[in-house]
């Protein structure tokens, strides 16, 4: 309630007040500058905030040339140098400033295999991130957590097993239950009206 409101006759903004539809400026968030914010964050100094900030500026400029110098690195040696550079944008996630949907159309246009986009996507993406899960664009592709499963499913052995038996089984037919294999024979017909 508003500390200066009338106790008998309360006023139309001692309504809203109660109600918290009044707006008070914050005008310490004006005038405090970001050390002494990060200061009552970190409960330090302002100068040892300061500090701190000039560290992790430092740092963060230290990185962002780093993956600079890697991307060009990457561009100069490749051998494709089209697919690299959307590669590159997919792996940033800056792909629809090229206007490009997904990997299979900027392969279809490049005259390429999709794997092939893939490859560079993957590629690209591990030298941005340092492979940490910290950079992953996932918008067209599927996330490393992803690909993990999938590897583990495409080389288990009892999936593998599976799929031979499957095969197996279109190539000789299903087997027929007891005694149909006598009806064939004797018949000439097939039990399950396959002729």
């Amino acid at each position: 309630m508003n500390p200066h409101a009338h106790p008998i006759f309360p006023s139309e903004a001692d309504g809203l007040h109660a109600a918290g539809a009044v707006y008070h400026h914050d005008y310490a968030g004006e005038i405090d500058t970001e050390e002494e914010i990060l200061a009552d964050m970190l409960g330090v100094t302002p100068k040892q905030a300061r500090g701190v900030m000039q560290h992790t500026e430092a740092e963060v400029r230290r990185s962002q040339s780093l993956i600079l110098g890697k991307v060009v690195g990457m561009l100069l040696e490749t051998s494709n140098l089209p697919v690299m550079a959307h590669a590159l944008a997919f792996a940033a996630g800056l792909d629809q400033l090229n206007g490009k949907r997904s990997q299979a159309e900027v392969a279809r246009e490049l005259g390429v295999t999709r794997a092939l986009v893939s490859h560079y996507v993957i590629g690209v993406r591990d030298v941005l991130s340092g492979k940490r899960e910290t950079f992953d664009c996932t918008k067209f592709r599927k996330s490393n957590d992803a690909r993990k499963i999938f590897k583990e499913k495409a080389t288990d052995p009892y999936l593998a097993a599976k799929a031979k038996r499957t095969a197996e089984i279109k190539a000789t037919g299903p087997r027929m239950a007891h005694g149909f294999a006598e009806i064939q024979r004797q018949t000439g017909e097939d039990p399950y009206g396959r002729n």
